[in-house]
């Protein structure tokens, strides 16, 4: 069997790199494209298609249909957004319990409890699956039995370390897939995929990709499947140097199959824009990684596909500002050669010269305050995107606390200023990072500005520690104390000194501020 499976992944990554990018480039990219212009189109027809589900329900009298139609969208849901799929699956339920349908309910109910713990509710999914007596469960839903324990299992594990905890978890997500296998045939698509998944468990990575490979093109009627296998294959191949080609190609099948969907992965669609700007397709490149940046992941896999959103805003502002820098600087170059040529017919040789050397240190002088304000503009557009991003966080979680009817842990975490000071921890250090990238040389530069022997200590890299946030925000052009003590959540006095501090060191103290704001 497993030499088999090794054949298998053999002709499998043949397939795949005969689909490179860098043999199929021009019709990939156009599918690309074609992809991303239909994308709202496919979005409206799909949220028409949940609008008419609704509106379906809303006639039926209660019943086995009405809990069918509730329980379809509550599935189509899961792709998009996991709240209103929990939502509608409580729906059905209900439904369920009002037609005395209780088989249904108990599917319905098994599958909320799979889903818990992807909306931050962990121990009532555990213990209202644990209190389930598997004896009473009807033999037609074993199977359902079986898939909400692997999925519960499977979700509880992931945010984990290494450990007793995690190895727990895991044991009980095997045995739960190996009693879900028994009940797919061999040879069906579900059951194939499942032992593809079967491998991947046991840490066979290689016949589980060759598996999922082979069953990739029979999963169409299971996107979400479909979609799972194509981001296992993607994350295998990402490892491997030598199949660089094939993992962009199969990123961006994965992309624009999503896409044709209705769906936009933000993590693929970022991840792939890095990609193509490397690979000299900087506009299209720009475009994923905007579509990435303005959509929010609310689908049943968004915990555990989180991505550094305020690097990807770098990226796509740094292109923008590189195309706009090139086509200003043919401009002035073609402007600069006219009005030499025009003072060529007039003026002294000397006079020439001396034209040429005071437009170069003009030049000079704007092509470094022009350098100035595009680092400051991308500062605030990277944080910007920060305390978005956060705030969003902030708006779930507060949701789902309150969703699942965990008022006092909120209240706790609120009063405690916990949640808070996570927050501040999580902001700073996407600040460093985004100014110290912005800046590269902003500590060099300042412990230039210092008397021998008083230089800063130079900290880990991307980091900065109070006394440098604080000269970095003076260098933002941020002097009110009052507000630096408020956004650090230092005292007055605390600032006053760690400005004092820095100020003592200085060989020029009278100009401090001046100095600081000209570093570039």
């Amino acid at each position: 069997m497993k030499q088999r499976l090794l054949v298998l992944f053999i002709l499998a990554t043949t397939v795949l790199c005969c689909f490179a990018l860098d043999h199929n480039n021009e019709l990939l990219l156009d599918s690309l494209t074609t992809s991303l212009n239909k994308l709202e189109s496919v979005r409206k027809e799909r949220e028409q298609m949940l609008e008419d589900l609704k509106m379906l329900r809303r006639t039926l009298e209660d019943g086995q249909e009405k809990v069918i139609i509730g329980e379809k969208l509550g599935r189509n849901y899961l792709s998009t957004n996991i709240d209103s799929a929990v939502l509608y699956l409580r729906i059905a339920q209900k439904d369920a319990l009002t037609a005395n349908l209780p088989d249904d309910e108990l599917r319905i109910r098994l599958e909320l409890y799979s889903l818990m713990p992807t909306i931050g509710v962990t121990r009532e999914a555990v213990e209202s699956f644990n209190a389930v007596d598997y004896e009473s469960v009807p033999q037609s839903l074993k199977k359902n039995y079986w898939l909400s324990s692997m999925e519960l299992y499977n979700s509880l594990q992931m945010p984990y370390p290494k450990g007793q905890y995690k190895n727990y978890y895991i044991k009980k997500r095997n045995a739960s897939l190996d009693s879900l296998i028994n009940y797919y045939p061999q040879s069906s698509t579900v059951g194939r995929f499942l032992e593809a998944y079967k491998y991947m468990f046991d840490g066979e990575t290689n016949l589980a990709v060759a598996s999922l490979a082979e069953v990739l093109k029979d999963l169409n009627e299971h996107p979400d499947l479909k979609d799972d296998a194509m981001r296992i294959i993607c994350d295998y191949y990402k490892e491997k140097p030598s199949q660089y080609q094939t993992y962009i190609n199969m990123l961006a099948r994965r992309v624009m199959y999503n896409l044709n969907n209705g769906m936009a992965r933000p993590e693929a669609l970022a991840t792939l824009g890095e990609l193509l700007i490397k690979e000299n397709h900087g506009k299209l490149g720009r475009r994923c990684i905007s579509l990435a940046l303005e959509t929010s992941d609310y689908s049943y896999a968004q915990p555990y596909t989180s991505f550094d959103r305020a690097h990807y805003a770098r990226l796509a502002s740094d292109e923008a500002v590189s195309l706009r820098r090139t086509s200003w600087i043919w401009i002035v170059l073609l402007a600069l050669s006219c009005i030499a040529g025009c003072c060529a017919v007039w003026i002294l040789r000397q006079k020439l010269k001396e034209s040429r050397l005071a437009e170069s240190e003009l030049r000079s002088k704007l092509e470094s305050q022009a350098a100035s304000s595009q680092r400051t503009n991308l500062n605030l557009i990277s944080l910007a995107f920060s305390a978005i991003e956060q705030s969003k966080e902030l708006h779930v979680h507060i949701f789902r606390k309150l969703k699942a009817g965990q008022v006092k842990d909120l209240y706790s975490e609120l009063e405690s200023g916990k949640y808070l000071q996570q927050e501040k921890d999580k902001y700073f250090t996407n600040f460093d990072s985004t100014f110290l990238s912005t800046f590269p040389d902003f500590i060099e530069k300042l412990n230039g500005l210092m008397l021998p022997g008083r230089q800063i200590p130079i900290p880990p890299a991307e980091t900065l520690t109070p006394e440098l946030r604080i000269a970095a925000f003076l260098k933002l052009g941020i002097t009110d104390t009052a507000r630096l003590s408020e956004a650090l959540g230092l005292s007055v006095n605390t600032i006053y000194t760690y400005r004092n501090r820095l100020k003592s060191r200085l060989a020029d103290k009278d100009h401090f501020e001046e100095n600081l704001a000209a570093i570039l």
